[in-house]
């Protein structure tokens, strides 16, 4: 599956969003694999994890903001957001973009390097949070 863009998600996946969150993983995990290869990423320790989060955001022109911290890897951003941009740009529910698209996109792409990884979002702006923070528990 290719990489769409948000308007095209939406469209397609807007009655299904449990289809579309499990197209959203698969496109990450495609994703995934090919900065794992292009960047040399090993082993399946946070900073790997963390490695391959700030190798994927360079990508969407994001903030390389992951860390590494024990059993945990956080990234966080303040900054620019394509998913936001787009939502903004063509109305598009912006919450449910992040959740069924951008947030499963995330994870299959760290799901390279920790197979069953879980993300939790304690804060995230299209809720009216001042930044955007996913948390993957390594355990």
């Amino acid at each position: 599956m290719s990489f769409m863009s948000p308007a095209e998600f939406y469209r397609r996946f807007r009655d299904d969003p449990s289809a579309g969150q499990r197209a959203a993983s698969q496109i990450g995990q495609e994703m995934g694999r090919k900065i794992k290869s292009k960047y040399d990423i090993q082993g399946e320790d946070s900073g790997a994890v963390a490695e391959i989060l700030n190798a994927a955001m360079r990508t969407v022109m994001g903030e390389e903001t992951a860390r590494a911290e024990g059993d945990m890897v956080t990234l966080r951003n303040t900054g620019f957001c394509a998913i936001m941009r787009a939502a903004m740009t063509l109305n598009l529910p912006w919450e449910w973009i992040d959740t069924n698209f951008a947030w499963p996109w995330i994870e299959g792409i760290v799901s390279i390097i920790r197979p069953g990884i879980k993300l939790r979002i304690p804060s995230a702006r299209c809720r009216g949070d001042k930044a955007c923070l996913h948390v993957f528990e390594l355990k």
